[in-house]
């Protein structure tokens, strides 16, 4: 299938190399001309283990190609991932300038019906938002469905959470782009979560929010316990073995400093 990826950040080249290595036809856009010209030589801009050689394997098998042209990315493509970058404003609110850019690009540049699908982490009603933008844009004998479709990658281990993820959440209202993306996802093995557009949108919020709470919770235990003279170690695992709790992001190197935490990429 022709995929295209808009954004060539964390989660955008992951995903391109990633579904470059299940056989796909993927084109990864982005603005920034000294990205591209490294990733057209192989290089990745990010560090993350054991992605620089899928981009050099699927370079060179052409299954992966990364552009600057929204033409080339988008007038042949059938299945669209929005992965651009989503900044803070000074408020704390999200900033959804890239949002409107990619949209607006899109519905310009399609030249057949197409899916779009949104990895980047975005505020409830954003998909909608998308949606409109291009159905006010794009030819009128073209279709164009926007589904959500939020990613759960951590930094270090990216590729391996892509292939295997716990789930991996659709939202649509529209069945027909569900059967389609979770026939897309099939050979994952991975369990499919369908669900709609606006759940969908407070799912991947939900857990980055409750991840967080649980590390900023066993830090102040940390620090409790090295006061006490404690051992936070036996604290953690002791909490770890309630099947309540369970035993993920309280080990050890995660208990000193909120920097060690897990960080879930969040566009």
């Amino acid at each position: 299938m022709k995929v295209t990826v808009a954004g060539a950040g964390y989660v955008g080249l992951v995903t391109s190399a990633c579904l470059a290595e299940l056989g796909h036809e993927v084109t990864c856009i982005d603005i920034q001309k000294e990205k591209i010209d490294m990733l057209q030589c192989g290089r990745s801009p990010i560090y993350e283990p054991g992605l620089e050689p899928l981009l050099e394997k699927n370079l060179h098998n052409k299954q992966l190609n990364f552009t600057m042209n929204p033409y080339d990315a988008y007038s042949k493509a059938e299945l669209i991932f929005i992965a651009v970058g989503i900044p803070e404003q000074h408020d704390g609110s999200a900033d959804l300038k890239y949002i409107h850019v990619v949209a607006h690009t899109i519905a310009h540049y399609i030249e057949q019906d197409v899916i779009v699908c949104t990895k980047s982490t975005v505020p409830v009603g954003t998909n909608e938002l998308i949606q409109q933008i291009i159905d006010s844009r794009k030819p009128p004998n073209l279709q164009a469905e926007v589904v959500a479709n939020p990613g759960f990658l951590r930094e270090g281990t990216a590729i391996i959470d892509f292939f295997h993820e716990d789930r991996i959440v659709i939202g649509t209202s529209d069945p027909k782009m569900a059967a389609f993306m979770e026939h897309f996802y099939q050979p994952l093995q991975i369990p499919i979560f369908k669900t709609d557009i606006r759940s969908a949108e407070i799912i991947k919020y939900a857990s980055n929010a409750f991840l967080e709470t649980k590390i900023n919770f066993i830090n102040e235990i940390a620090s409790i316990c090295e006061n006490a003279g404690a051992n936070i170690e036996e604290v953690a695992n002791a909490l770890g073995l309630d099947r309540r709790i369970g035993p993920h992001v309280l080990n050890s190197n995660k208990m000193k400093t909120n920097s060690h935490y897990e960080k879930t990429y969040s566009y």
